[in-house]
């Protein structure tokens, strides 16, 4: 039995809507802003202390939600780089002493972050890796349309990852996080099933519509649903740009997301993490001068909406991260917009990744209105531990550049 979400679940007990609560199923969550997942503190497959240091410290300093590093199901297809984690027997011990320091700071939610490189995935000579010889999956062998990396899916390859899902999913509720987010997003495996030009499918896990192309994507969250029980969170992850193609659509037309979004949602899911490069840039400006992806989102569910995008910074992630274009800090105004948003009811919750990671207190800041001297990102710094193990950073990104 799926929770009914009503206007009840937005919990008033503040006039400042970013720092109200908020209830996520059955979970209550203290107010409105997310650490996401970004990628930090693996070595070898593994989480390291590092990264139980760093989301320890972030989550004594205020965001509602704290979402792990992204880390693949255990299966040989997604082994990609020892900077990339696994969430599987091996790495129980790991991943418990993250949730165990994360919890111990009070009221913050945990959600761990299930992530799979799809077709994107590349074995790279003397780079550590147990299953070189295996291929990429993806639907259809594709990166996009027109590059080809690995093997399209069988049933059989199907039916085992998603079964390898669901045992992350239950390794992920037994060491006490309050849920997962499953990351549908960016060009990576489930979003390569959602993307027209990826999911090429015949059977029943491709099609015309988006809604169609969310077949698979729907199933693993009703087995991680059926597996887990009623009160554990599911988060969907989802965005239109991948980092392959800036301007990339899984929905041409807002009309195409209440279908998919009705799917995922009859599957099980609880909340949708809208990813953009920039939180609230307009969507289909034809159709609304003001709506961005996750308004038109808060539009077609009752579920709450998360959505991230830049959030205090002049530059998006992929521009930065991959084009080399430093961002510049504009934090107070970002957050005025960040508030007229939430008053607006376009999302529910605020991701803020990079602002946040160069300053663990940001939450305490914008509490405080205090925006003197905070650090600007500089992702050779801030991300520095991922980038030392992250042998090809890029490589399969800017062979293929489309424009926006």
């Amino acid at each position: 039995m799926q929770t009914n979400y009503a206007e009840e679940d937005v919990l008033k007990d503040t006039d400042d809507l970013l720092f109200s609560s908020l209830r996520i199923n059955t979970t209550t969550v203290r107010n409105r802003f997310l650490l996401p997942a970004m990628q930090r503190g693996s070595r070898g497959y593994k989480p390291t202390v590092g990264m139980a240091d760093t989301l320890r410290s972030t989550a004594e300093r205020g965001p509602g939600i704290i979402i792990s590093e992204g880390a693949a199901p255990d299966h040989p297809a997604g082994y990609w780089q020892p900077a990339f984690s696994i969430l599987g027997r091996d790495t129980i011990k790991e991943w418990g002493h993250v949730v165990r320091e994360v919890l111990s700071t009070g009221d913050v939610v945990l959600l761990m972050q299930l992530w799979h490189p799809g077709a994107l995935r590349l074995v790279v000579d003397g780079i550590e890796n147990p299953h070189p010889d295996h291929p990429a999956w993806s639907p259809s062998g594709l990166i996009q349309e027109g590059r080809t990396n690995g093997v399209a899916m069988s049933k059989q390859d199907l039916e085992d990852t998603k079964n390898a899902y669901v045992e992350s999913s239950l390794i992920a509720q037994r060491l006490g996080a309050h849920g997962i987010e499953l990351h549908c997003a960016h060009g990576y495996l489930l979003d390569l099933f959602l993307w027209h030009e990826t999911n090429r499918r015949t059977d029943e896990y491709g099609g015309e519509t988006l809604a169609d192309r969310a077949a698979y994507p729907a199933e693993i969250v009703s087995a991680i649903r059926a597996a887990t029980g009623p009160q554990f969170i599911i988060s969907v992850r989802f965005s239109q740009w991948k980092e392959v193609d800036y301007g990339a659509k899984i929905a041409a037309h807002p009309d195409e997301l209440g279908p998919f979004l009705e799917r995922l949602q009859q599957a099980g899911a609880d909340v949708f993490h809208v990813s953009a490069r920039r939180f609230d840039a307009v969507a289909w400006p034809e159709l609304d001068s003001r709506r961005s992806v996750a308004s038109w989102v808060k539009t077609m569910t009752d579920r709450p909406v998360m959505t991230i995008g830049s959030v205090g910074l002049s530059t998006d992630l992929a521009s930065d991260v991959f084009d080399n274009q430093d961002p510049v800090l504009q934090v107070e105004d970002d957050i005025i917009r960040v508030r007229r948003g939430l008053e607006a009811g376009d999302f529910d919750m605020i991701g803020v990744g990079r602002a946040q990671i160069s300053n663990p207190d940001f939450v305490e800041r914008v509490r405080r209105a205090d925006y003197s001297n905070l650090r600007d990102f500089r992702k050779y710094r801030d991300l520095a531990e991922a980038y030392e193990s992250y042998s090809h950073e890029g490589q399969l990104v800017d062979q293929s550049r489309k424009k926006d």
